[in-house]
């Protein structure tokens, strides 16, 4: 039987914006590195990503998604599985990203 994985505490406290599981290749830039890294779900808040880079809680990053843009934004969690962002931009901003991909996407929808 496997282990069960625990859910950084971040994870499991009640979500403002609804989350959409995505495949998606992206950037990550920390300071003046550039990492490859897939955005495995994304929200108007944030984002959970799989990089094979240990980063602190608390780093600052910028999230480049090709053809979106880049999103500046906050480690909020990491551990072996990946890593979660906190974006440091509103809600606003990220809807004007994604332009009609947000309505297709469902991320206007409310969280579960």
């Amino acid at each position: 039987m496997p282990a069960e994985t625990v859910k950084p505490e971040s994870q499991t406290k009640r979500r403002n914006f609804s989350r959409r599981h995505v495949l998606w290749p992206a950037k990550l830039e920390v300071g003046k590195h550039v990492f490859s890294c897939q955005i495995w779900n994304v929200s108007l808040g944030g984002a959970r990503l799989r990089i094979d880079v240990p980063l602190k809680e608390g780093s600052e990053v910028v999230l480049d998604i090709p053809s979106r843009g880049r999103i500046p934004s906050v480690v909020s969690w990491s551990n072996e599985q990946g890593l979660g962002l906190s974006f440091q931009v509103g809600p606003d901003r990220i809807r004007e990203m994604f332009h009609s991909g947000v309505a297709v996407l469902g991320l206007d929808n409310p969280p579960e």
